[in-house]
């Protein structure tokens, strides 16, 4: 029944539907949007990208799906209890002369993280040599402390990872046999050493501890609940972000800060306030909604920013149908078209879309 609910964007983002069924067996309609903005790496001004980043309804890997980490995590879940922040980002060495170990860090909000960086290390006579001096950097979790070994033994924090029993990055480009990336606090010195898998990106919903939240699936699931999701499922579990990259709300305005991860060195901005409504044209009614993100990705190399936000809803039934889904500033007469479910016309001209106000503000 809700599968044909009509979404009219009227932004210059991007938005899309899709319906999950939840525990219970329930249909629910999830509406996404992803509103990407070009930045100005001199000035921090912001201004809607020629290239968006689109909402996504599956994983998107950095390389070989199945051996990389994610580079954008699937937009399609229900509700996410916090909101993420993700940077796909690489580092660069001070004004471009060769380093052999740097630091890289992010702040906004809450949120005040910093990793270090070291050039490739290769293992001899029991020990790692001194780090390769490198002017940039991947900060990717192919280089982050985990593996898989040639025998099957898992880094379940990062599979995709180096220096676990020795085991070698997924990624054959990577030459080193020790992590590049690690926390400040948790250096990679000796093979013995067990640091947290470091990084400022998506973890896989396959990798602890993001997998531990999806609920048990067990006999028992098989036997009572298959297909659907395991009634112990954690809304948590739909959270990409390092749990150190997580926060409760994000309202717009704050001030962001890169450092290591620009040619300059520095980057600044403010997350921008994307202002187009969101409307629900109900049978009886037309509820209006704000765009609320719940996820930040800042992807420095491509000089843009993505704040992405949702809506859930489980239809009641023999109550007031759906009819629509309206994203933007918008005529009244247009709203009265979509209740009326009618084409919209207007002797006047246009289509409905009301002139002279942005859907953002920086």
């Amino acid at each position: 029944m809700i599968f044909a609910i009509p979404l009219d964007n009227r932004t210059p983002f991007s938005a899309l539907t899709n319906v999950q069924l939840d525990a219970d067996g329930q249909e629910v309609l999830i509406a996404m949007f992803s509103a990407s903005f070009q930045l100005s790496e001199a000035t921090g001004a912001l201004e809607p990208a020629a290239d968006p980043l689109p909402v996504t309804l599956g994983d998107i890997p950095a390389g070989a799906p199945g051996r990389s980490s994610i580079r954008y995590d699937s937009d399609a879940c229900a509700t996410k209890p916090g909101v993420d922040v993700v940077v796909n980002g690489t580092a660069y060495a001070p004004k471009g002369k060769p380093v052999r170990e740097m630091q890289v860090g992010l702040q906004v909000g809450p949120i005040r993280k910093v990793l270090h960086v070291m050039g490739d290390r290769l293992y001899d006579a029991g020990g790692y040599s001194a780090p390769h001096p490198f002017t940039k950097m991947p900060i990717v979790y192919e280089r982050a402390y985990g593996g898989t070994t040639e025998d099957g033994r898992v880094d379940p924090r990062n599979p995709v990872g180096i220096g676990y029993r020795h085991a070698p990055s997924s990624d054959p480009a990577v030459r080193s046999q020790a992590p590049n990336i690690t926390y400040p606090e948790e250096p990679h010195i000796s093979p013995s050493d067990r640091p947290r898998p470091a990084g400022f990106g998506v973890v896989s919903r396959a990798w602890q501890p993001r997998v531990g939240l999806a609920g048990t699936y067990d006999q028992a699931w098989r036997d009572t609940q298959w297909p659907l999701p395991a009634k112990d499922f954690d809304d948590r579990h739909n959270l990409s972000a390092p749990t150190d990259q997580q926060m409760q709300r994000l309202a717009g305005g704050e001030t962001v800060t890169l450092v290591g991860m620009t040619p300059s060195g520095r980057l600044e901005f403010r997350v921008p306030t994307v202002t187009a409504p969101i409307r629900l044209v109900f049978d009886d009614r037309v509820e209006e909604q704000a765009f609320k993100p719940d996820s930040l990705i800042i992807e420095p190399d491509l000089s843009r920013v993505t704040l992405k936000a949702r809506l859930s809803m489980v239809p009641k039934r023999n109550g007031p149908g759906l009819r629509s889904i309206l994203f933007g500033h918008a005529t009244p007469a247009l709203v009265l078209a979509h209740r009326k479910r009618k084409p919209y016309f207007t002797s006047l001209g246009g289509d409905g879309t009301v002139q002279g106000i942005s859907a953002w503000r920086a």
